[in-house]
């Protein structure tokens, strides 16, 4: 498993390295990207992955949303 996964630039085999990620959800992923662009921050991928029970721990440990290596604080979930 990788330590960070950029998700506005990974594809679909990279981000189904994130814990608990199925196709289900990286289709969802990569279809917003298509539709909307970047996602830009952790309340907007806890909604394109709908009740997903580990949306958080993604967001805190394993992914960065910014096109650079830079990481949101887990405190932007709260």
């Amino acid at each position: 498993m990788v330590d960070k996964v950029r998700v506005n630039l990974a594809n679909p085999s990279e981000l189904l390295e994130l814990p608990g990620v199925g196709p289900e959800q990286a289709r969802a992923i990569l279809r917003f990207r298509a539709e909307h662009g970047p996602i830009t921050d952790p309340e907007q991928l806890a909604k394109i992955l709908g009740p997903w029970p580990v949306a958080e721990a993604i967001c805190c440990r394993s992914v960065s949303l910014s096109r650079d290596l830079t990481t949101l604080p887990c405190s932007s979930l709260m």
